[in-house]
């Protein structure tokens, strides 16, 4: 995990790792209600879609980078207060 400023000085935390990356179908899919890759019984695909809401509601955003085999990135920013 990492924290900094954007060019912007939004505050942001990154969160990544290296597991398989994301393809680009799926990118495109994320953050919508109800998608998973997992099988049947085993998630409901809400996590990221109440993440990006609940950024949003706070006048931030969440923001993905990935590719296959390289890993995914998870960036929360979030503007400063006051």
């Amino acid at each position: 995990m990492k924290t900094g400023r954007s060019e912007e000085g939004w505050v942001q935390v990154a969160v990544e790792d290296t597991g398989p990356g994301i393809s680009e179908e799926n990118l495109s899919r994320l953050f919508t209600p109800f998608f998973s890759t997992k099988p049947p019984g085993e998630g409901t695909g809400l996590g990221l879609f109440i993440c990006r809401q609940i950024a949003e509601r706070m006048g931030g955003r969440i923001d993905v980078r990935s590719r296959p085999g390289e890993g995914a990135t998870f960036i929360l920013s979030l503007k400063p207060a006051g």
